[in-house]
């Protein structure tokens, strides 16, 4: 690991943070329709904080229950309870997950590139720019029917488990919606439209920071080349220092989570040096790929 070591004790610690989640998110959503009808468009400043950052966290909670980082907990219910939270198909990223990491910047990475390779580049510009305004959903939303037909998803795949999902998803907002209605007399409209601007939202913040590491990307190389493309957002002004704060430092030295994927580093930044050959980017160098996107160019390598 290095010189510095992450102790059994830290990791431990990290406990706290998933019940806390587990009780404000929910918690931010109950207030969400009435701040909404109060404050109209200044609701913004809400839906960014403490929204984002809710979700965001309720997103890395989920993803590092699936590799088990922290050894104190029920790993099991706390991924399918924030998938079911963030509105995501449990069983979708259980799946593909693994795949990002095995076949990283590369078409077969099913979490990233669920349709493969696009080679008709007017389609390619048309699905990069759905997956930028709609972000992760969109993603997650064409992996789940693209496993139907994907030999290496559909003997696993259970059709069957998405209505349970979408059961889940209304029982929990309808529940939440229900309680806000009651206690603050908001419209069902109201709750409605307030819920999905901010899950809207949400969706298209966390897929940036993903993009950010990711975005656009493929590497002909090894599997520690591929690797070792990883970019990391550089802490150096204050709106890259604003988006790690919103993300909890995802994207901050994610080479690492990919180089050292046993290790877990988000939450203790500076614990591990980087590769030598890691991708250190700014907000401007993320411009770039933004633009490349956009028009359809694949930053290959």
């Amino acid at each position: 690991m290095g010189d510095i070591t992450i102790s059994e004790s830290q990791l431990r610690s990290q406990a706290k943070y998933y019940y806390a989640v587990l009780l404000l998110w929910p918690l931010y959503l109950f207030f969400l329709p009435v701040i909404f009808k109060q404050f109209g468009v200044l609701v913004i400043v809400y839906m960014i904080f403490p929204g984002i950052y809710l979700f965001t966290w309720a997103g890395f909670l989920m993803h590092e229950s699936w590799h088990r980082y922290v050894p104190n907990i029920n790993n099991n219910f706390f991924y399918n309870t924030f998938a079911y939270m963030i509105l995501s198909d449990p069983q979708v990223y259980q799946l593909v997950h693994g795949y990002h990491h095995s076949q990283v910047h590369s078409y077969q990475d099913a979490e990233f590139h669920p349709l493969g390779e696009l080679r008709n580049r007017p389609l390619r510009v048309i699905n990069n720019l759905i997956e930028i305004v709609f972000g992760v959903a969109y993603l997650f939303a064409i992996a789940s029917f693209v496993m139907l037909r994907d030999k290496r998803f559909f003997s696993k795949y259970r059709f069957w488990k998405l209505p349970i999902s979408v059961f889940v998803w209304t029982v929990f907002l309808g529940t939440i919606g229900y309680l806000s209605h009651m206690v603050f007399g908001i419209s069902p409209p109201q709750i409605a439209l307030s819920f999905a601007l901010s899950l809207w939202l949400n969706s298209f913040f966390l897929h940036q920071s993903q993009l950010i590491e990711h975005g656009n990307l493929i590497v002909e190389g090894n599997f520690e080349q591929r690797n070792l493309w990883t970019r990391n957002l550089t802490p150096s002004g204050i709106f890259e220092k604003a988006i790690l704060l919103l993300t909890h430092n995802d994207s901050r030295e994610h080479v690492l989570h990919h180089t050292k994927t046993k290790l877990y580093l988000r939450p203790f930044p500076g614990k591990e040096p980087f590769p030598p050959a890691a991708k250190n980017i700014t907000l401007k160098d993320y411009a770039g790929v933004f633009v490349r996107m956009i028009i359809g160019a694949v930053d290959k390598y």
